[in-house]
């Protein structure tokens, strides 16, 4: 009996530790959506339940279906020669949860490109330096379609953990 009740007591333990551990890792990714610092300082700090849609990315183009979507996903990288124009052209349906995406500068401010349900185009002034392109969710489910229009001054590279 004494073996059994310590048996049943370190599973109970285990499972403890283990939801613990859970609860911790999306409360911390559910902190990242509103937290500038963190989604410039994290750049693969995400779960994707579902992630449809990487044999259609391109260096210039993504076109992806979510679902369970946390955290911070960096995209691309774009390097900017010299002071240009960058155009983002986007349609991105949010069904639930929270979705955006942003544009960080050189100087580490993060820029929102979009947010939600929207469908359009901004353009963006970059400065010579270094940007990194981002997805961030938190329990999000949608679609996205974003395209870069080109400039012959600005390099973009996809990122290689998709």
């Amino acid at each position: 009996m004494k073996v059994q009740n310590k048996s049943l007591f370190c599973i109970c333990l285990l499972f403890l530790i283990g939801t613990i551990i859970i609860c911790g890792v999306v409360f911390a990714k559910n902190n990242i959506y509103n937290n500038n610092e963190k989604i410039v300082k994290y750049d693969y700090s995400y779960n994707y339940t579902n992630r449809i849609g990487e044999g259609k990315d391109s260096d210039d183009k993504i076109d992806i279906k979510y679902s369970g979507f946390y955290g911070t996903d960096t995209i691309w990288t774009l390097e900017s020669k010299e002071e240009s124009e960058i155009t983002f052209n986007y349609d991105s349906t949010v069904n639930s949860g929270d979705f955006k995406a942003v544009l960080i500068n050189p100087q580490k401010e993060v820029k929102n490109i979009l947010e939600g349900t929207e469908q359009g185009n901004k353009t963006m002034k970059l400065a010579k330096g270094k940007y990194k392109f981002k997805l961030v969710g938190r329990n999000a489910e949608g679609k996205i379609n974003i395209s870069i229009g080109e400039n012959k001054n600005v390099e973009i590279s996809k990122s290689t953990k998709h």
